[in-house]
């Protein structure tokens, strides 16, 4: 009944929500998206660059020295750019990329196409474009026909440049763009690239991922104005050290003039980044080989329909305080892995998965205010003030289940109790006491819930509690003795802070109990509390008591010791009959952790003194005892030794009657 009525809600919700998330998307989606992706995938979130690359900037500096406009820049002479070319290559440039279109005759052109000849590790700019579906066309004159071109062509979504297209063909010749055409003249391959199952491939170790028109995203690894540049009127008159271009990729580009190419990245959008440097950044992917390729629309499709299906259950199952973080939770997530898998090289569109979580949010809150849980706040208001919360959400799930009676299951019972409290709340009086206690029980609470425990109540200063239900766990004893050693820590830390605020130490003692019991609701018909009652739970409170018998802090039954023997240090104390059984019960000394460094010369030397005692060698067993210095419990066993051979106390086969509790 339950399983089917919580899959129709589900299902009704997850029906809704996608309809509205698909809606509100095809709606929202364009400059919103890309803003939305801008600032939060890419901003400060750029990879490592290869530092092979340096710019020379075509800037106000440079034309004012040669006493040129800014609507003549490429005027500039063929001189110019070929006595630059002359420089860089002295320098050992390995390849250069030049972002100006020498499409205007000049008087020295010549000169240019000479040095161009010369020098064949250099590439300069064509806008190729597809006139047919009226892009602009603006080709190098036929003087430089014999050199290497490159495509102009960046990709614009909502004024921010993301993609650059990697070729376009000519009639009779294909050219590249800045960034593919430069690599090749770097590597010193001639072999145009061509385009193979969503790749752009540069023989013979790169392959680009592209989208069906040919078009790459540019994985940045600079922010705008990142790369080391120099201005070229610096570079023609030899202030530059020529080591700072040695083996390095020179590109050449303006900056900063009244005509310059300058577009927004999704790195920053309020600083515009010169077209020559997105450029840069494909490059320096290309020599690092590290590219940037979008998660495809399959697994984009497959992560919505989990995400939605995991969202939509956990609104349903949880609060909605609980659902509200989990949202916050789930967007950080999504932000921070998207950003991850971008610096991995996978482009993850985030938008639609946030428009997801919240759209998801809002029509499950909105479904359950409304329908869901109309009985289940009946419910909580009536007996929120009376028990447990996590026991009220359970009877608002399922109220059939939490009849009065319970269930017979294994239980690991856990009490703590502090030591001498009477004289201390003597010393302290009522109102220290009180807000004492507050704090104290606090601690111990958190503690024993983080660890998947269930607070059973408080009896004045003692606190019981027990693990394995209402919910089964893995290795409930495991749990419970974590607790114990956590508390004990933080028992450690809290006197620290309480010395100082005049407050004498406090000390703890804790037993730990594993069997089986009866849990459930137990009391009157109109007034019961979640509880634990059997012969385990008296055997628990017995082990706490123990604790002052032997000086110890943390007494646990042999059944708890046997599950939990690997995971902890423990000490075998002794064997006793406790008061109400027949039978004796062998008791361990929890110690620490497995894992922790723990001297243990004086526990082994107690064990081997407790199989002594254990023989009837009171005499040889007193002896170890004595000799074991700096450990109470050896000094209570010498004492026990004195009275047994004395007389006074008589052990049957090892078995220590209890007399107290």
């Amino acid at each position: 009944m339950h399983i089917w009525k919580n899959t129709k809600d589900i299902s009704i919700v997850l029906f809704v929500s996608s309809i509205a998330t698909l809606f509100l998307y095809f709606v929202l989606r364009g400059p919103i998206e890309l803003n939305f992706n801008s600032s939060l995938l890419y901003r400060e979130n750029y990879g490592r660059s290869s530092d092979s690359i340096v710019i020379v900037r075509v800037d106000n500096q440079t034309l004012d020295a040669l006493q040129q406009t800014d609507i003549r820049v490429l005027n500039l002479t063929k001189t110019v750019f070929s006595k630059a070319i002359e420089k860089l290559e002295e320098s050992g440039v390995k390849a250069i990329g030049i972002d100006i279109i020498f499409a205007n005759l000049a008087t020295d052109a010549d000169i240019l196409a000479n040095t161009l000849q010369k020098y064949k590790n250099v590439v300069i700019a064509a806008k190729v474009g597809n006139p047919s579906a009226g892009e602009e066309r603006i080709l190098p004159i036929d003087a430089y026909s014999g050199a290497t071109w490159w495509s102009i062509d960046t990709k614009n979504d909502g004024n921010i440049v993301t993609k650059l297209r990697l070729r376009y063909d000519l009639p009779n010749r294909s050219v590249e763009t800045l960034s593919v055409a430069t690599y090749r003249k770097y590597i010193e391959n001639n072999d145009i690239g061509h385009f193979e199952a969503g790749q752009y491939r540069i023989n013979p170790i790169r392959q680009i991922p592209v989208d069906p028109e040919g078009n790459a995203l540019i994985r940045f690894s600079h922010p705008p104005e990142g790369y080391p540049s120099y201005s070229l009127i610096d570079v023609l008159e030899g202030k530059i050290d020529p080591k700072v271009f040695e083996g390095k990729i020179v590109l050449i580009g303006e900056y900063g003039t009244l005509i310059h190419d300058s577009y927004f990245s999704p790195l920053d959008s309020t600083k515009s980044m010169p077209g020559i440097e997105f450029h840069a950044n494909m490059l320096d992917s290309l020599l690092q080989g590290k590219y940037l390729s979008p998660l495809s629309d399959t697994s984009v499709w497959i992560g919505m329909v989990i995400f939605s299906l995991l969202l939509i259950s956990s609104f349903y199952f949880f609060s909605t305080q609980v659902s509200v973080a989990i949202l916050w939770f789930y967007s950080i997530a999504i932000i921070l892995g998207g950003r991850a898998l971008l610096q991995y090289g996978v482009f993850v569109n985030i938008f639609p998965f946030f428009l997801l979580g919240g759209v998801t949010f809002l029509i499950s809150y909105v479904y359950k205010f409304f329908i869901t849980n109309k009985d289940r706040r009946y419910i909580q208001q009536a007996f929120s003030h009376y028990i447990a919360p996590e026991i009220v959400h359970r009877i608002a799930e399922d109220p059939e289940s939490f009849r009065l009676g319970g269930e017979k299951r294994e239980i690991t019972i856990f009490f703590s109790d502090i030591a001498s409290f009477t004289t201390i709340s003597e010393k302290l009086g009522t109102e220290r006491i009180f807000s004492l206690l507050e704090e104290y029980l606090s601690e111990m609470t958190d503690i024993l819930i983080h660890n998947k425990g269930t607070l059973d109540k408080y009896i004045g200063d003692a606190v019981m509690g027990f693990f394995n239900a209402p919910l089964s766990i893995e290795r409930p004893e495991y749990w419970a003795c974590k607790t114990a050693l956590e508390q004990q820590q933080k028992i450690t830390e809290l006197n620290k802070k309480w010395v100082l605020e005049g407050i004498p130490n406090i000390a703890a003692r804790i037993g730990i109990d594993t069997g089986e019991a009866m849990v459930g609701n137990i009391g009157s018909r109109n007034r019961f509390n979640y509880t634990v009652i059997g012969d385990h739970v008296n055997l628990a409170s017995r082990l706490e008591w123990v604790n002052k018998e032997y000086l110890t802090k943390i007494c646990v039954s042999e059944a708890t010791y046997q599950k939990t023997k690997g995971d902890f240090a423990f000490r075998e104390l002794d064997t006793i009959k406790v008061k109400g059984k027949t039978k004796g019960v062998k008791i361990y000394e929890l110690i620490g952790f497995a894992s922790d460094m723990i001297d243990m010369e004086k526990y082994q030397t107690y064990e081997q003194a407790l199989a002594l005692y254990y023989a009837g060698e009171y005499k040889k067993a007193r002896d170890i005892f004595h000799a074991n210095e700096n450990d109470p419990a050896s000094a209570i066993m010498t004492k026990r030794c004195d009275e047994a051979i004395a007389g006074v106390i008589t052990v049957i086969d090892g078995v220590y009657t209890m007399t107290r509790k």
